[in-house]
């Protein structure tokens, strides 16, 4: 239906029908060329207004697919962090079976080994042991949960005092070494999948499953003969965290001391772990330069290094996250080898000396604290790799 205004051009062809034919002729041609223009301007202003409405639909459309994003993040978290509750209230429970468990009575081992029947009735009356275990598994169940891990049966103090120095010990020992062993790994692994099959692979790899397959025990111990006894090259000392002779050193002294004392046990421990590393990132890398975009990214005639850079390195991560994460779990089964032969007072050795003293109260601290920290950094990685690898979130 036309408009009362008409099409555009009506107007000038009206004025077309007086005058003689000749001029009737021209009168329409410029009408004509006039109306073309008119109708020209309205389907560019036409196809303005449809390309302006597609962006706005466009935008509309990612606003909307951001905020479902979104919602499935923080559904995906939730249901994560509930999964994190319900694993540490079984931790929890299994911590406190477990060493209600072990044969030996506590009270036998506290005691001397001629006390009366009385004085051991009286000690574990005293301890909480002559109670039924649910009635005890009650009162450590509302300790916990109020932050109270109880006193230690043989050191005469409270467990979170017992077990925090030994903890900083074996952070400082564990993390730098784990944050060495990680680099190492990442960045051997990275070139070995790079040159697959070459002689730097064949090295590189080699050399990580020769130390991944000694024991941390018996490493340490090559390495004390070698570096610390007397006898041989003596660079390092033999045992310990710190001098104890050095009296009011300075920032400098006490430094250079404590370097001294970590050297040995820190390189043991970044022996036997950066493989680790060095494996999953050369498995990961080698899968994912198989990958089409990969290919389209060489085809394209990126350089290797940008490739591996920008492309494949971030997209392999994935699985070397998760393993940093498994690599907590060494605080309890690497460190306490290595604590030991190194005699650093950390928390490996503090297990080891609990479990021969069957103090109940600090062992429950210890695995409870060591659970929950294993849980937590798996927990942490999940969140870090639903970043890294959006395909996590489907």
């Amino acid at each position: 239906m036309r408009s009362p205004e008409g099409a555009p051009g009506d107007a000038a062809r009206q004025r077309c029908g007086e005058g003689t034919l000749e001029g009737r002729q021209r009168c329409r041609e410029d009408s004509h060329e006039e109306g073309l223009g008119e109708e020209n301007d309205f389907g560019a202003n036409g196809r303005k207004r449809q390309f302006v409405a597609i962006q706005s639909v466009q935008k509309t459309n990612k606003v909307i697919k951001g905020a479902i994003a979104l919602q499935g993040l923080r559904q995906l978290i939730a249901q994560k962090a509930i999964y994190l509750v319900l694993t540490l209230f079984a931790i929890i429970t299994i911590n406190f079976i477990l060493f209600h468990m072990l044969p030996g009575d506590p009270s036998t081992v506290l005691l001397p080994g001629r006390a009366s029947k009385e004085a051991i009735e009286h000690l574990r009356i005293e301890l909480g042991l002559d109670k039924p275990l649910y009635v005890q598994y009650y009162i450590y169940l509302k300790s916990v949960l109020k932050m109270d891990l109880g006193d230690s049966w043989f050191w005469k103090e409270s467990v979170v005092d017992t077990i925090a120095p030994r903890l900083m010990q074996t952070l400082v020992l564990v993390g730098s070494s784990t944050g060495i062993a990680a680099i190492m790994g990442i960045y051997l692994g990275t070139h070995s999948a790079a040159k697959r099959g070459k002689s730097y692979d064949v090295i590189a790899t080699g050399t990580g499953l020769f130390f991944y397959s000694m024991p941390a025990y018996w490493l340490g111990m090559i390495l004390l003969l070698i570096f610390a006894v007397q006898g041989s090259l003596s660079w390092f000392p033999l045992r310990g965290s710190s001098d104890i002779s050095l009296i009011n050193p300075s920032l400098a002294e006490a430094l250079i001391d404590r370097l001294q004392h970590l050297f040995l046990p820190a390189l043991t421990f970044v022996l036997i772990s950066f493989a680790g590393f060095l494996l999953v990132m050369r498995s990961s890398l080698i899968d994912v330069l198989t990958d089409d975009y990969i290919v389209t990214a060489r085809a394209k005639g990126l350089t290797e290094q940008r490739i591996l850079r920008d492309h494949a390195v971030p997209n392999a991560m994935l699985p070397t996250v998760a393993n940093t994460a498994m690599y907590v779990g060494y605080i309890v089964t690497g460190a306490i080898q290595i604590e030991i032969v190194f005699s650093w007072n950390g928390i490996g050795r503090l297990v080891w000396d609990s479990l021969q003293k069957r103090d109940f109260p600090v062992m429950q601290g210890l695995f409870l604290i060591l659970g929950t920290a294993i849980l937590l950094a798996n927990f942490v990685a999940d969140i870090v790799s639903i970043y890294i690898d959006p395909r996590v979130r489907i």
